[in-house]
């Protein structure tokens, strides 16, 4: 709507203007009596193109609008008039948002990767072979002023100011860009500059802001075009390439890959209408970053890679080892300084050796640093710079007990005594006898003992490579510990301190547990010195002593000082032991756990502590579990029986069923709980172990069957209810069902099996709770027809010995 008003108001002000200046402008009666309708649309356009070349601000035609008395009828007349014609048909578009399209890359990567080779590489080689240098042109730089526009070329220009117009147009093929309004303008072959001074020129006749200054121009350039090349001579893949037309020489070697492997990277010559516009020497770039003769490539150019002339080798103490390629008649000089960017740190400078081929064969030349600006390099020659050797001249090694273990300089410490006050001994160190370790004439590793108390070793004199090494007390003996065990709360080993006494171990070992004996406490005593050299059966002494109820220190400790390696054992009070726990669960009035009270405490004490059965519980489903093994002994008893089941039994699924049985941490103990309650200290009534329990379950109203039968089923249990009957009630028995092996597994863990009579069966009672089990048969493979034969011939051949030997008695 606002760029509609602005065209309303310049159409408005078109009245007053009959030339790109303000001229005499019309009066008001002029203005308002002028029929827009009578208006054709060619003078239309022309009044709106010369009112639009005034120059003036919105603000300002505005103005000039009212002053002339335009009409609000005259302004419907001018916005319907725009309608029919098709608004902004013929006008220049104003656009404050930016039109700035980022130029598309060129995808000129080099596809000739070069394989990694071992050894020295052609110095400059690298670049041409790393994807992350590609000298890929910079599409986001600005336009160089020397660019030079041809076909394809994409310009914007842009006017802005009291007049604000941007277009964007290609160069077509006659090397021609056309404005609306203005017609063809040529621009191919033009640097940018000339085609902006060109512009401008043809521009100010329409826009006369351009030549006072109230409108600007600016041409930039958008996408650009592509050219074609061509690299000749020593390259890797020679060719023609596409390239932007912003590539420069160096992009284009790149693309091909580089100088091959007897091309030049010095003599790069660029060849532009049959001439030599610029010769390339890569070299320039790498050693001092100087690109000024990587000039902008043109349609048709030709680069041209020479055969290198000179090519040597530097290896060895040099900053950077590879293969140069020098100019022919350079000096030594230049190609370790310039090329190879110097000696290393650990050259030695007088060791420099070229090897160099001859006539008949390669030889050896040796050149002196002084000479080195002399000696002028041959093609294929190899420089090897020769590194210092790496040892010391004055050096001496202190190490071992002291504070300063380091090397040190000999001319600093000519002797023994000085260089031990230098790296000052240790408290602990063992001065009687240190090892000084030095080489003899020969290289040899010799050793010298030395004696760091006396004059006359301190006063020896070191040499080169000396290393003295100090010993401590504690490295030359072993380490001596003390040992506590039983009744502490921290039992363990402990190091010995001179001195240490018992109660010092003691609360190192974090004191006494409550109940510790303090009346007898051993000490187990090494026998470390025996003068006799006899051989004997004691190799201990063991020490038996009394604590004081309290671990203050007191004059009779002195008896009790310890020994290295002594090895206490403070032992339990014997009264003080716990007889361990057991518990009771389910349908009693205390259930839980509960301590023993004595070794010799019964299942009757523990029911009578639990405060006996509740009406709810059955006496007779309740079940007791003992630990299958002591708890102390579990692990090696389970080891040996596991063993034995094995070793027994080749069957492994009676192996794997005696493995689960064994494993079980608790098993079913048979025991009368019924008539150890009645009668306490019966066979029934049985002495507890710790771990023991016993679980009291609600009364049982039902029996079941399992195994084989047809149907597995709980039945409420009722007096008179058997064995059979419940069968039947579970659909009798299976067809695989073993009947004689019937047995009936009753709530307190008892079991009792069905026993048969002739041609008579019984089956144990049932009670509430219990459960009938029938097992199933074993399959067994049924005899085939030549197991028959052959079982059947054996009985024959049997009965023919057992007849012959009857008849042979006779």
């Amino acid at each position: 709507m606002k760029k509609i008003w602005m065209r309303v108001l310049v159409l408005a002000m078109m009245f007053g203007f009959t030339q790109v200046a303000m001229a005499q402008l019309p009066t008001i009666p002029q203005v308002s009596s002028i029929n827009i309708d009578a208006l054709s649309d060619a003078q239309f356009q022309a009044y709106m193109q010369q009112a639009q070349l005034s120059g003036l601000s919105e603000a300002e035609l505005e103005a000039k609008a009212k002053e002339r008395g335009l009409s609000a009828a005259q302004i419907a007349q001018i916005k319907a008039r725009m309608g029919s014609m098709g608004a902004g048909t013929g006008t220049e578009k104003k656009n404050s948002n930016s039109t700035y399209e980022s130029r598309k890359p060129f995808n000129t990567k080099n596809e000739f990767k070069k394989e990694d080779k071992e050894g020295l590489q052609v110095f400059g080689s690298e670049f041409f072979s790393n994807s992350n240098l590609t000298f890929e042109p910079n599409m986001r730089m600005a336009t160089p002023s020397n660019y030079v526009l041809g076909v394809d070329d994409e310009l914007s220009i842009d006017i802005f100011g009291f007049s604000e117009k941007t277009s964007k147009y290609k160069i077509n093929t006659e090397g021609q860009i056309r404005i609306p309004n203005i017609g063809p303008i040529t621009l191919a072959g033009l640097t940018m500059d000339e085609a902006k001074t060109k512009l401008k020129g043809v521009l100010a006749k329409t826009y006369p802001g351009l030549n006072s200054g109230n409108t600007f121009l600016q041409v930039s350039l958008g996408q650009i075009r592509s050219i074609r090349v061509t690299l000749i001579g020593e390259v890797n893949q020679p060719g023609s390439y596409e390239l932007s037309s912003l590539s420069t020489l160096a992009n284009a070697l790149y693309a091909s890959g580089g100088p091959s492997a007897n091309g030049s990277f010095r003599k790069i010559d660029l060849m532009r209408n049959g001439k030599r516009l610029v010769t390339f020497d890569l070299y320039d770039f790498l050693l001092n970053g100087d690109l000024t003769k990587n000039v902008l490539l043109k349609d048709d150019d030709i680069i041209k890679v020479n055969p290198y002339s000179v090519r040597l080798a530097v290896t060895g103490a040099v900053k950077r080892p590879a293969i140069y390629e020098a100019e022919p008649g350079e000096y030594l000089s230049t190609v370790i300084e310039k090329y190879a960017s110097g000696f290393a740190d650990s050259a030695n400078k007088n060791k420099v050796t070229i090897q160099r081929f001859g006539d008949l064969g390669k030889s050896i030349l040796n050149v002196e640093y002084k000479d080195l600006t002399k000696f002028m390099m041959k093609s294929s020659d190899s420089v090897v710079v020769g590194a210092v050797p790496r040892r010391f001249e004055n050096r001496v090694i202190v190490a071992g007990s002291v504070f300063y273990p380091n090397s040190y300089s000999v001319n600093a410490y000519p002797t023994l005594g000085a260089v031990v006050k230098a790296a000052q001994l240790k408290e602990n160190a063992f001065v009687g006898r240190a090892l000084l370790f030095r080489t003899n004439a020969t290289k040899d590793t010799t050793v010298t003992a030395v004696n760091l108390t006396t004059a006359a070793d301190l006063a020896l004199t070191l040499r080169n490579d000396d290393s003295l090494h100090v010993y401590s007390k504690a490295e030359l003996r072993e380490q001596r510990t003390v040992s506590i065990t039983g009744e502490l709360n921290m039992p363990g080993n402990f190091s010995y301190s001179e001195g240490m006494r018992l109660e010092d171990l003691i609360l190192l070992a974090g004191g006494l547990k409550d109940r510790a004996s303090i009346k007898e406490v051993e000490v187990m005593r090494r026998i470390r010195k025996d003068p006799t050299m006899a051989d004997t059966l004691v190799y201990n002494t063991i020490l038996k002593f009394n604590l004081q109820d309290s671990l203050n220190f007191t004059a009779s400790q002195a008896a009790i000082e310890l020994e290295p390696y002594d090895v206490v054992n403070v032992k339990n009070v014997p009264r003080n032991q716990s007889a361990g726990s057991v518990t009771i669960a389910g349908e009693v009035l205390f259930p839980g756990t509960y301590l023993l009270n004595t070794k010799k405490d019964r299942v009757s004490d523990l029911f009578r502590r639990a405060g006996g059965i509740l009406e709810s519980g059955s006496l007779g489903s309740a079940f007791f579990l003992r630990n299958t093994y002591q708890a102390a002994l579990k692990g090696e008893i389970l080891d040996i029986k596991k063993a034995l089941a094995q070793k027994q039994n080749t069957d492994t699924i009676t192996v794997k069923l005696l493995d689960s049985t064994l494993s079980k941490e608790k098993i079913l103990m048979a025991v009368n709980l019924r008539n150890a309650l009645e009668n306490p200290g019966s066979a029934d009534d049985i002495e507890l172990e710790e771990g023991d329990m016993i679980t009291i379950p609600k009364k049982p109203v039902a029996v079941q069957a399992f195994g084989a039968v047809n149907i597995q089923k709980k039945v409420p249990y009722y007096a008179g209810l058997s064995s059979r009957r419940l069968i039947r009630e579970s659909g009798g028995f299976a067809e695989n069902a073993n009947k004689r092996g019937t047995y009936v597994l009753y709530p307190n863990g008892r079991v009792k099996t069905a026993h048969s009579y002739i041609f008579w069966r019984t089956y144990p009672k049932l009670t509430a709770g219990a459960e009938l089990y029938v097992p199933v048969k074993k399959y067994r493979k049924p005899l085939t027809a030549g197991e028959i034969m052959g079982f059947t011939s054996g009985l024959v051949g049997m009965g023919a010995i057992i007849i012959g030997i009857l008849n042979s008695t006779k």
